[in-house]
């Protein structure tokens, strides 16, 4: 006898359905227990149910026998005659988690993002919007995690496996860089705190992948017509799942400079100028460190930017970095960035300390020479110091037993490296990693330092509404775990334009032109992700 969540898609039965087999079975009895809860209570339950990512015969279970071909390391590029080292990103068999993002809009989800932990050990893709919760203004973090904890308290909640590295159901969203800075219409869609609880959620990761489903049930909804529709919206996916390529299309040739359109925000020469009146700042004792940021826009002449070819190419050359994208309001933000800002599990807390910067090399021996440059470089020390300080003062009041590395070491990206501390501690009982995101950002890695008058300098005289850039982005669970990275090396793309971002740490010996030459560097990383060549820079486009 079929049930009322039996499906047209193959055979199914109560005993064994067609699709997504765990989820079903546990849907129904959970959305009536809600709307009975959301009766008394007069507010909505949340439900959310989380199994394995099974779908009959047509997926297999993880295996990390099946993966993507092995890519060259932003570490070793260039030196494969000495030893390629070589990492790879563990999907499913037969299904690549860039493909589940890409399924979205032609299910109808005008929101979802894509989130992939350094080495691709944890990759989160995320469909559609059960709940948005949404915060402006300084009180944005204390506001959204009040927010959460009230609707993650009363969630009804089924999972299987229990994953590994978060609990459910989980958030993932975003903050602008400073509430207080006037906003334009660039970042439409984007406020200053959001987070997205998403329709669907697969999570790939071991021990396998899974995917859950989340609901928000009122009073108003009859809970069997909601499982209908959610179980159609479930058969959609399904379909959507079965009709995916057995492997990723190509990735688009790239493009060339004729074919695109490149301009500065603001001409470099009045951005330099902005640089000298920062140093002339800082040696007068205004502070002692300015993080400036500026912006290029970038124009395709034949057709809209689209972020998944950009994810894959981010994918095969940052594997070491934080991969993000965020798609609402027609925009979507993505990037690579190296610097996490904080992570927190099971009260363990880490984070790090990332300034002082320099190009890599071209060859094994000049890339090593800069490297020993950057190690002994007291300008990029001293800014690697004010940062290792101000983030161990901020987990003061939230952590116990705070350590640091003693000295700062190399972080190798593809085309830059960086000086880098890492700083862990454990979290004092109650507190959560939204709370630790309000002490530490902006750190003076991205703001400056002392930090009101370092932004109160960006505000008087960056004319740029950096909106998500520099400011955090990642994820945060039911019981206070999370990640967050610091959005770096990243864009803004809508339709036919992408808006790129990179800053520099100016201090008191800083040089305009060579922090100029600095954001050059850092705008390469998504220049190459938006299909220009990887010999092409700013100056290719005049």
């Amino acid at each position: 006898m079929r049930n009322a969540f039996s499906s047209t898609l193959g055979t199914s039965t109560e005993s064994e359905p067609a699709f997504f087999p765990w989820q079903r079975q546990h849907l129904l009895s959970l959305l009536t227990e809600a709307r009975e809860r959301a009766l008394r209570t007069r507010r909505p339950t949340l439900v959310s149910v989380s199994g394995p990512l099974t779908l009959a015969r047509h997926l297999l279970p993880f295996s990390e026998a099946h993966q993507l071909p092995a890519v060259e390391s932003a570490d070793a590029r260039g030196r494969s005659a000495n030893g390629t080292e070589r990492s790879t990103a563990a999907v499913s068999a037969g299904l690549d988690p860039l493909l589940c993002f890409a399924i979205g809009p032609s299910l109808g989800f005008t929101e979802r993002f894509y989130w992939q932990e350094p080495g691709g050990q944890q990759i989160l893709v995320g469909l559609g919007s059960a709940v948005t919760l949404e915060a402006q203004g300084p009180a944005r973090f204390r506001q959204l995690a009040g927010a959460w904890q009230r609707l993650a308290t009363e969630a009804l909640v089924a999972a299987k496996p229990a994953p590994a590295a978060h609990k459910q159901p989980l958030l993932f969203g975003g903050f602008a860089f400073d509430p207080e800075q006037p906003r334009s219409t660039l970042w439409e869609g984007f406020p200053d705190g959001l987070l997205l609880l998403p329709t669907f959620l697969f999570t790939f990761a071991a021990p396998e992948p899974t995917l859950t489903v989340n609901v928000l049930v009122s009073a108003e909804r009859d809970s069997l017509q909601l499982g209908g529709d959610i179980l159609a919206q479930l058969e959609a996916l399904a379909q959507a799942l079965i009709s995916l390529p057995g492997v990723p299309p190509p990735i688009p040739a790239a493009a060339t400079p004729s074919s695109l359109h490149l301009e500065p925000l603001l001409p470099p020469a009045v951005w330099m100028e902005q640089v000298a009146q920062v140093v002339r700042q800082i040696r007068l004792g205004a502070y002692e460190k300015v993080v400036l940021a500026r912006a290029v826009r970038l124009l395709r002449q034949d057709g809209s930017f689209e972020p998944e070819p950009a994810l894959r190419r981010l994918r095969e050359g940052y594997q070491e970095a934080y991969l993000f994208a965020f798609s609402r309001a027609g925009r979507c933000f993505l990037g690579a960035t190296p610097e996490r800002l904080v992570q927190a599990h099971g009260g363990a807390l880490e984070t790090m300390a990332l300034a002082g910067s320099a190009p890599r090399g071209r060859t094994p021996h000049e890339d090593e020479q800069r490297a020993c440059e950057l190690l002994r470089s007291s300008k990029n020390q001293r800014e690697h110091q004010i940062v290792v300080e101000m983030l161990r003062q901020a987990l003061d009041s939230l952590c116990i037993e705070i350590h640091s590395d003693p000295e700062p070491h190399l972080r190798r990206l593809k085309n830059i490296q960086h000086l880098e501390t890492r700083i862990t501690g454990r979290l004092q009982p109650g507190r959560s990693i939204l709370e630790a995101l309000e002490e530490l950002h902006p750190t003076p890695a991205v703001g400056g330092f002392p930090r009101a008058a370092a932004l109160a300098a960006i505000r008087a005289g960056e004319q740029l509404d950096r909106g998500w850039y520099a400011a955090p982005i990642g994820w945060v669970d039911a019981a206070g775990n999370g990640s967050f990275a610091v959005a770096l090396r990243s864009a803004l793309l809508r339709d036919h334009e992408a808006t790129l971002f990179a800053g520099g740490g100016i201090v008191a010996d800083s040089d305009p032109a060579s922090e100029y030459a600095e954001t050059r560097w850092k705008f390469r990383a998504m220049l190459g992700a938006l299909g220009v060549e990887e010999d092409d820079d700013e100056s290719s486009f005049r």
